[in-house]
């Protein structure tokens, strides 16, 4: 019996919230083959219908569960208490995950076997995870991301990832007017001394104290573009396989899909290094680009950086025509309530 067998049908209780500023409404939750439906409990009309291999836990570990319909969303939540209804949607949600098969990564295997005997010990692990790395496409690099991530949840020390639905909805503007769509920024509380890091699969993770020490978006858009060039200049997928180790790394050629546990681990280990930080002509050209002044940055960063906020006040660059404030005083407000519970 499958996943999909198992729960096809299945129903219980939840709270449903359409956006932010909706009142929140008792709704039956029904499990479908591929779908989740939920409707109103007293009427039993049809309020919305979610893709479950879209649906996105927005507080892993914390209960009661609140899920939404997307990574990117409008606000629209779902809240759920019933145990066995969670079970249910994080099994379903698994089973029907995209999983690429990568039958062209188990080529290299073969060659990774020849090196094996004409390398020796000593040199192939550097040789499978730099091959691997060049092979690995941006969806199953974002998966190991994410399988990363969610590994430092998994105890009860604390770690969490902040969901508040008005602080998640200014964090993505923020991230589409700094970085892009095509990153995933989360805030993540409880990790004592974690700033700015990043994983494979463009995830950048900010430290809720960070957030909260910052007077101002333009300071912490300086955090993300500086983080954003360390990527640049490191390939994090590259971090993560070492960590893992050649077994894992083969399994990864081979099955398209790292071990279960390989990664345990790891995102604590890299929330603990210190900070890489940029150098004062890159970070200030991607500024520029903004049409952000420095200023707010350069007065964020510690005593031991003295020379990269006067490096950033002395560039020509930094007196150009501005564009506007990146958050509004009340849009940056609401990002620093990100991790209220």
């Amino acid at each position: 019996m499958t996943a999909l067998d198992k729960y096809t049908r299945l129903e219980g209780s939840g709270i449903w919230r359409a956006a932010p500023e909706e009142q929140r409404r008792d709704v039956v939750v029904s499990l479908g083959n591929a779908s989740l439906v939920i409707a109103d409990a007293r009427s039993e009309i049809v309020l919305s219908h979610w893709s479950l291999p879209a649906v996105q836990r927005m507080n892993r570990g914390n209960n009661p569960a609140i899920f939404a319909p997307a990574e990117d969303h409008d606000g629209e939540t779902l809240e759920l208490d019933d145990a066995t209804l969670i079970e249910a949607l994080e099994t379903i949600r698994a089973a029907l995950a995209p999983r690429q098969p990568l039958r062209w990564l188990r080529m290299a295997l073969v060659a990774a076997t020849v090196l094996l005997f004409a390398i020796g010990a000593y040199w192939l692990p550097g040789v499978v995870v730099s091959r691997t790395t060049e092979i690995v496409p941006p969806a199953m690099r974002a998966q190991i991301g994410r399988t990363a991530l969610d590994s430092l949840f998994l105890g009860a020390s604390g770690e969490r990832i902040c969901a508040d639905p008005e602080g998640r909805q200014v964090l993505a503007t923020l991230r589409n007017r700094v970085l892009g769509a095509g990153w995933q920024v989360s805030v993540v509380g409880g990790v004592s001394g974690l700033e700015v890091a990043h994983l494979p699969g463009q995830i950048m993770v900010i430290g809720a104290d960070l957030l909260e020490r910052l007077d101002s978006a333009e300071a912490l858009a300086g955090w993300m573009l500086g983080e954003a060039l360390a990527l640049q200049a490191h390939d994090p997928l590259s971090e993560a396989l070492h960590y893992a180790g050649l077994r894992a790394t083969l399994g990864l050629m081979t099955t398209g899909a790292l071990p279960e546990g390989s990664l345990a681990g790891y995102a604590a280990q890299l929330f603990a290094q210190p900070v890489v930080f940029p150098q004062a002509e890159a970070l200030g050209l991607r500024l520029d680009a903004l049409g952000q002044a420095p200023t707010a940055y350069a007065l964020s960063l510690p005593e031991t950086q003295a020379g990269l906020a006067q490096a950033l006040a002395d560039r020509i660059g930094s007196r150009a025509p501005r564009a506007p404030r990146l958050l509004s005083d009340g849009e940056w407000l609401t990002l620093q309530q990100i991790c209220a519970d």
